[in-house]
């Protein structure tokens, strides 16, 4: 499927969000999407959209700034482990979660990488791996460091 790219493959997805690249539910939902997590506000995404579908749907935003601003990192921290848990719940119900922001390189690698530091990895290690599915991740002005704030912070 166009723009989709796996963390584990049929079971964490990662996408461009609907108001940077057109997406068709029913199509994501036979392709095994069970879930969609938008990491941004939520643009181009409407609740009763996804139910018609079956697809389950939650918003928990992060930072849009690039560069990011006084307040994002904290911003970031309290938000991030919502988004993991949503996750996890997910995958606790067998659910294929597909992960969005609007491009699908920062926020939802910010994500996707907290997932592979709550699997065992470090920051360094889990941010190459995102790269290397992903290698514009991490790319918008300042991210490329904001990400590491964001992940030590929550190591600690």
């Amino acid at each position: 499927m166009q723009h989709l790219f796996w963390l584990v493959e049929g079971q964490i997805a990662g996408r461009s969000g609907p108001n940077k690249d057109a997406w068709d539910l029913s199509e994501l939902k036979g392709e095994g999407i069970d879930a969609i997590l938008s990491v941004n506000n939520g643009e181009s995404c409407e609740d009763e959209d996804f139910s018609s579908v079956g697809i389950e749907y939650k918003c928990i935003p992060f930072s849009r700034n690039a560069p990011p601003e006084a307040g994002d990192l904290e911003y970031c921290v309290e938000q991030v482990p919502k988004a993991l848990a949503y996750i996890r719940q997910c995958e606790a119900q067998n659910k294929t979660v597909l992960i969005h922001c609007r491009s699908g390189k920062d926020r939802t690698g910010l994500i996707m990488a907290y997932y592979l530091m709550d699997n065992g990895a470090a920051p360094l290690h889990a941010v190459s791996q995102i790269r290397a599915i992903r290698d514009i991740a991490f790319s918008a002005d300042g991210w490329d460091q904001f990400a590491f704030d964001v992940l030590y912070a929550l190591q600690e």
